[in-house]
């Protein structure tokens, strides 16, 4: 047998001696071969902007260009430069470093000033999508926070960038921080999801968080506003609209679904959440208002924001105060999660000014060869926290006539508190509308903590 012969070991080789009979000018080339000459760049490409709003937001994103200027032209090479800012009231001292010249109130006046790119954060539905539809019809590239707008009106907006070689842009519009909108339209790319659920409303997650540290309703509404986190309507935050809102975006660019012909299920908060929060404890989780879209059999998508009650251990149990979190599942096994802070104006300037700087975007729609999805109700089974301010045998007697098992009662919850076996929404309409019937007032939460008995049910 042949000796067994270790592997030869390559050295590398040594370093080449230079002759000192080489002249001092070959030397000097080696030299400047070894050392990379020092990059020269092109002077910035100049952006006008046209900001329409100057509030948390719009301020934000204008103190943003001002201090992240230079930093901005060097990574960049872009120099954004603002024509025109229009708001509600001129004379108002924002402190802000701008040409006082530049506000307007007059919105004619703000649209006919020179701009390549125009940014919208007054909110709400006009002027807001005049101004996006002046611009789109322009040429221009036209950048939104407003999460109602697109929720609205996003496929005329989309069409209208489209005929007119435009840019549409709302990465702000959903999750303040968090990247959503980018991870669906770039990252996931043609990959459809199974489903998307999150946490999208950073304010009434700071309502929720504060109560679970023992404040009130009202004094945990009072810390939201004086953080920021909260205006003084929140009604929307609260009652689930927001995030209703925002889940129509989602579900366009992950479902191809038209956000306005979403069918989509809220439920809302209760007029004062801390009953639920205190049950949620007492069942040995934490309540969230968690929105989702989600495929079911045959191509159909069902949607719905509503409390629900998620282990304490869990990523949505463990998102707090004002942080969102969205839960992308791709079938890869572990989902592609994303949190942030997801309330306050400079989560959302910061997101402004993404889209600001980014490269243009892929379409909006899907395309023709993609596979189409249809909206469709909730038809599966969920379990359900009931809670009502009458006796539990009176509960129990109202699941009864509403087809519906009870799994366990929470005698340490206050008033009447059951946990359901799964059953289907329109049974628990029909335990809300009995419950209402009587003065009950009823608050529900979908429940997501497993048991055996839940587990033994299925």
């Amino acid at each position: 047998m042949a000796p067994l012969q270790l592997p030869h070991e390559t050295r590398p080789p040594r370093e080449q001696f230079v002759p000192a009979s080489r002249s001092h000018r070959d030397l000097n080339l080696r030299h400047e071969r070894a050392i990379p000459r020092a990059e020269i760049r092109p002077e910035p490409r100049r952006v006008r902007v046209a900001l329409a709003g100057c509030g948390v937001v719009g301020g934000g994103l204008v103190r943003l260009l001002h201090d992240k200027g230079p930093g901005i032209a060097s990574r960049f090479g872009v120099r954004f430069e603002i024509t025109a800012v229009l708001v509600r009231d001129v004379s108002r001292d924002r402190n802000l470093s701008i040409d006082p010249n530049l506000f307007t109130d007059d919105v004619d006046e703000f649209l006919s000033r020179d701009a390549d790119v125009v940014v919208e954060a007054v909110g709400g539905e006009e002027p807001a999508r005049s101004i996006a539809a002046h611009a789109l019809e322009n040429g221009r590239k036209f950048i939104t926070a407003n999460k109602d707008l697109v929720a609205s009106h996003g496929i005329a907006l989309a069409e209208l960038a489209d005929a007119n070689d435009a840019g549409l842009d709302f990465g702000a519009a959903v999750g303040g921080s968090v990247p959503i909108v980018t991870a669906l339209r770039d990252v996931v790319g043609a990959s459809t999801p199974l489903s998307v659920r999150g946490i999208l409303n950073g304010t009434s997650n700071y309502v929720l968080s504060e109560i679970e540290r023992g404040s009130s309703f009202g004094a945990a509404l009072e810390a939201a506003r004086c953080c920021g986190f909260a205006e003084s309507d929140c009604s929307k935050d609260l009652d689930g609209r927001d995030s209703a809102a925002k889940l129509r975006i989602i579900a366009w660019l992950a479902f191809g679904l038209a956000p306005h012909a979403l069918d989509l299920r809220r439920i809302p908060l209760p007029a004062d959440p801390a009953r639920l929060v205190r049950a949620a404890s007492v069942a040995g989780g934490r309540l969230r208002v968690i929105a989702e879209c989600a495929q079911l059999s045959g191509g159909r998508i069902s949607a719905s924001v509503e409390p629900t009650i998620v282990p304490l251990e869990s990523g949505f149990g463990q998102t707090n105060r004002e942080e969102n979190k969205v839960v992308i599942d791709l079938g890869w096994g572990a989902p592609l999660t994303l949190s942030g802070a997801g309330a306050g104006g400079a989560p959302t300037a910061t997101a402004l000014l993404a889209d600001l700087v980014g490269a243009p975007r892929p379409r909006n729609e899907r395309g023709a060869a993609a596979t189409r999805f249809v909206s469709s109700v909730d038809e599966r089974k969920h379990r359900w926290l009931v809670s009502a301010l009458i006796p539990l045998e009176r509960v129990r007697a109202a699941a009864s006539g509403a087809g519906i098992r009870v799994e366990r009662e929470l005698p340490g919850a206050a008033d009447g508190t059951i946990i359901t076996r799964p059953a289907e929404w329109h049974r628990l309409e029909a335990l809300i509308a009995a419950l209402d019937g009587i003065g009950a007032a009823p608050a529900i939460a979908r429940y997501e903590l497993a048991t055996a008995c839940a587990e033994a049910a299925r």
